[in-house]
């Protein structure tokens, strides 16, 4: 186990075989799958909410359809959004 059993990192290498994240102080985050690619981030405040979007935009990158664990927006009971990072 790389972190607690409810993290994100753990979360994801749980529901995409073969990928490995790693995250560190101050929003950094570090992830690989087994041909070597690899992604790495820092968030430059330190803020949490920008990792969900940016790990799911790098992912992306290296083939990971991961959109689905995107966090919803809602108006009232109706989902109106997402949150999203661009490269």
């Amino acid at each position: 186990m790389v972190a607690g059993p409810e993290r994100m990192t753990t979360l994801f290498m749980k529901r995409y075989p073969g990928l490995f994240m790693k995250s560190g102080a101050e929003s950094i985050m570090v992830a690989s799958v087994p041909d070597g690619r690899s992604f790495a981030y820092k968030v430059n405040d330190g803020g949490m909410r920008p990792r969900l979007p940016l790990s799911v935009a790098g992912l992306k990158l290296l083939g990971i359809n991961a959109h689905d664990e995107l966090e919803r927006v809602y108006g009232g009971d109706q989902i109106v959004g997402s949150v999203r990072a661009t490269f």
